[in-house]
């Protein structure tokens, strides 16, 4: 899957690098440079299930980053091979009490409601029976 997510970012690479306008061919796929501290995991249940989160904070080599702005880069949730959350924002992570755990999601700014670069986060739980997220409005 993390492959799968990661083709169109090659490409776009390859054709920044290779300065290739629209229907031009890709004679070469430059591969993105993927962090180690952006696919990790986070535990999604009280009884230990992980999903694999993918941050696309990528770096296109000699053409820097440009996938991320001031509302943080792509995410991507990936639980049992399928993408189950997929937004922008900045990096989840869990929070565990006895029953339940929480997943925690950064945003910034108009995601916010405000435009200052404040910090809120939105929550989802995982729903076993449901195998997805609930919805973070809901």
């Amino acid at each position: 899957m993390i492959n799968k997510l990661l083709e169109p970012y090659n490409l776009e690479c390859s054709a920044e690098i290779g300065d290739v306008e629209t229907g031009d061919v890709i004679s070469e796929i430059v591969p993105v440079t993927v962090s180690n501290n952006s696919i990790y995991q986070i535990n999604i249940t009280a009884s230990g299930k992980k999903a694999t989160v993918l941050f696309a904070d990528f770096t296109c080599p000699g053409r820097g980053t440009f996938w991320c702005g001031s509302s943080g880069c792509s995410v991507y949730i990936i639980v049992d091979g399928v993408i189950r959350y997929e937004n922008s924002g900045f990096k989840p992570f869990s929070i565990t009490n006895e029953h339940e755990v929480f997943i925690m999601l950064p945003k910034s700014g108009g995601a916010c409601g405000m435009h200052n670069g404040a910090v809120c986060y939105a929550v989802t739980v995982w729903d076993e029976s449901g195998q997805k997220f609930n919805k973070v409005d809901n």
